[in-house]
């Protein structure tokens, strides 16, 4: 575990990092140069690249973390991987653009009654889905090299600050605003050359002509694998990005961007559930190659705390300060609207955290055919509930649709491993930790309120996070946090090196 406390510290302050940045963008440059329906489109363009692209991927990113352990032997065996990766890759992508063309007109005829916008962006969404579908892939591979850190940069930091130049020039009245929307495709695509430069300056980028080095039974598996993990992760993707797509054929691209600021304002609380699942997902394919069922019973119920003390935390922090964020936002009588999407999202959120890894334990192992069945239920479930919500709820419809899929996703997969595998990453500190945390909700109204918003942030969150480390440190809810923390106050000076 101490490789991915490490590694989770590193892509968790560059994933922050990223996040402040992009909140910078969402809430406060995006409202401001750009207008609702003009923040909506770009929103819907990318929603719409990120949910095609696990269809043009049809599982690989998935079978590169189940497969790579096993195939890649040596420099020559590492390079027929990579060829062979590229070749279905983009297999996949030809099958999913005759697909995607043949049904175009009627996919495209959703958004004809409140967003018909996005349908002259039709072609911009396959460039970026192409873009997206060979990063992910390349990031994937980085992570089976347990290389995340820059990675992790590129998308969570340089990503989102091209964006910022890009819309402060459009505002300047340097490029209109169609190129303001090319410019963004160009940005993920200069994102991904740098990510392709440093694959190839570690000596990770190897191709071969031949697939000789690798054994064609494993080839065949890794094909079957892939059909089958499509679904399961097309499904996941539909359960996160399809609520947006309804809420701009729906409401209108002015509500989607409503919906999604607001939704993205909640998203900060996972960041530290993606960090460590990048990191734990390479760990527990190489324990399910050895068999090694202790090993993943430890990183589960590790993991599992370790998201929820940091995501209960967040929570609170963006529930106690969410009258202050939206007082800050130019357009506040606008984007205000959203609030309990934050609120409700960001339950949803901290139940898929609380749950732990439970999606890679199952992808990874013999029985991935049922996270496979369920996301692909789930998916109809959220776009049937959407159907049935938006209407008469609006915004929080799509709220209430997406929290009821995770907390339902998970509780179904932990009786599934519960039962199959016998574990579950629950203990007596998970219960510690909600206790302190419903204690840090009550104790915020105590707090006095100070008349200057930004000091009022900080006071607020301040006290809060203090006391509520205090107790969690205090608590033993995690020995593995308690043990980092100490070895940083020691290297500070602040305390003597002891065992705890």
């Amino acid at each position: 575990m101490g490789l991915v406390i490490r590694q989770s510290i590193y892509t968790t302050i560059i994933s922050y990092a990223g996040a402040v940045i992009g909140y910078i963008n969402l809430l406060y440059l995006f409202p401001k140069f750009l207008e609702p329906e003009q923040v909506g489109l770009l929103r819907t363009i990318q929603d719409a690249a990120i949910l095609l692209a696990p269809f043009a991927t049809f599982g690989l990113a998935q079978s590169i973390f189940r497969f790579y352990p096993q195939m890649v032997k040596d420099k020559a065996s590492e390079g027929s991987f990579i060829s062979l990766i590229t070749l279905l890759a983009l297999a996949g992508f030809a099958v999913f653009f005759i697909i995607f063309k043949l049904f175009e007109t009627s996919i495209l005829s959703y958004f004809e009654s409140n967003a018909r916008e996005i349908i002259q962006y039709a072609s911009v969404v396959l460039w970026l889905t192409l873009i997206l579908l060979i990063t992910s892939l390349l990031e994937a591979y980085s992570r089976s090299l347990l290389k995340m850190v820059f990675p992790n940069l590129l998308r969570e930091v340089v990503a989102r600050l091209l964006l910022a130049i890009l819309v402060v020039i459009y505002f300047q009245g340097y490029i209109t605003y169609n190129q303001f929307i090319i410019g963004t495709v160009i940005g993920y695509l200069f994102c991904l050359i740098l990510l392709l430069a440093y694959l190839g300056f570690i000596h990770k980028l190897s191709f071969s002509f031949s697939l000789s080095s690798l054994q064609p039974g494993k080839i065949k598996s890794l094909v079957f694998y892939s059909s089958l993990s499509f679904a399961g992760t097309a499904g996941m993707i539909l359960i996160g990005k399809v609520d947006s797509m309804m809420v701009s054929g729906m409401l209108g691209l002015a509500a989607n961007a409503v919906y999604t600021t607001a939704f993205y304002m909640a998203t900060i609380i996972e960041i530290p559930k993606r960090a460590m699942s990048q990191v734990a997902m390479p760990l527990i394919a190489r324990a399910f190659e050895k068999n090694d069922l202790a090993d993943i019973q430890t990183i589960y119920r590790k993991t599992a705390i370790n998201q929820f003390i940091i995501g209960a935390l967040l929570l609170i922090g963006v529930y106690i300060n969410l009258g202050n964020i939206f007082s800050l936002m130019p357009k506040q009588e606008i984007y205000e609207a959203g609030k309990w999407v934050v609120i409700i999202v960001g339950i949803g959120k901290l139940a898929d955290m609380l749950f732990g890894p439970s999606s890679e334990i199952i992808v990874l192992s013999r029985h991935y055919a049922f996270n496979i069945v369920l996301l692909t239920l789930l998916a109809v479930v959220v776009i049937v509930s959407n159907n049935i919500l938006i209407p008469v709820y609006g915004i929080n419809g799509a709220a209430v649709g997406s929290a009821l899929a995770l907390i339902s996703f998970n509780t179904l997969k932990y009786f599934f491993i519960w039962y199959k595998l016998k574990m579950q990453p629950f203990s007596r500190d998970s219960i510690k930790v909600l206790i302190i945390a419903l204690l840090m909700i009550g104790l915020n109204l105590l707090i006095p309120r100070v008349q200057s918003v930004i000091l009022d942030i900080g006071v607020r969150s301040a006290a809060i996070t203090l006391i509520y480390g205090i107790l969690i440190y205090y608590s033993r809810a995690t020995p593995d946090g308690n043990a980092f923390l100490l070895k940083q106050l020691n290297r500070l000076g602040i305390v003597n090196k002891r065992s705890d």
